[in-house]
């Protein structure tokens, strides 16, 4: 009688235990995954802070870290008085109360008619500075610029360059076909007056 009855029930019951623990767990998982997430802040100077993911996950083992692992990164920062600074990235990390972000894969920052590749952004409020490291290009109309870090400093708007490793220099290209080109259409339109 027990085993007709009872023992086919426990196996039965210990199943679905089993199944309800396994859906709990891919239930966590889900719950941590975040699809099309944005945040928006503003500091005590007026500046804004805007920061879009197509996924983003949080750590569920450590809620006291408060960071938001992020992918597909788009992030837009205003700066009081100042222009935007537009950042892509394929990853960041987010940290939710103080905004501190750490950019990393692919980055390029868009700024004044400037562009920016790099590796890395740490794009660090508590410090207001920016930091642009690892393989870094400025681009610009007249020159490329190829150096280890760039600071930009998020109150003055600055930029300061830098090298990392000593061994390492700074190098500077200037487009002088494009000048030239301006050149020579600046000197036809006088002669054509």
């Amino acid at each position: 009688f027990y085993y007709t009855f009872f023992s086919n029930k426990s196996n039965e019951v210990s199943n679905l235990s089993k199944s309800i623990e396994k859906k709990v767990a891919t239930d966590k998982n889900i719950l941590s995954e975040l699809v099309n997430i944005e945040y928006n802040s503003t500091d005590e100077d007026g500046n804004t802070y805007y920061i879009n993911a197509e996924k983003a996950t949080v750590d569920q083992l450590n809620p006291d870290k408060n960071q938001v692992n992020m992918e597909g990164v788009i992030s837009i920062i205003n700066l009081k008085n100042k222009v935007p600074i537009i950042v892509y990235a394929k990853n960041a990390i987010y940290n939710k109360i103080n905004n501190n972000t750490y950019f990393y894969n692919d980055i390029n920052i868009d700024y004044l008619d400037k562009t920016i590749s790099a590796e890395n952004l740490d794009l660090i409020f508590t410090e207001k500075v920016s930091k642009v490291y690892n393989n870094v290009i400025f681009n610009s109309d007249n020159f490329n610029l190829y150096t280890d870090r760039i600071l930009i400093d998020m109150i003055s708007g600055d930029i300061k360059l830098g090298v990392i490793n000593d061994t390492e220099k700074v190098k500077f290209i200037k487009k002088w076909m494009d000048w030239l080109k301006n050149l020579e259409l600046n000197l036809s339109k006088k002669v054509d007056r």
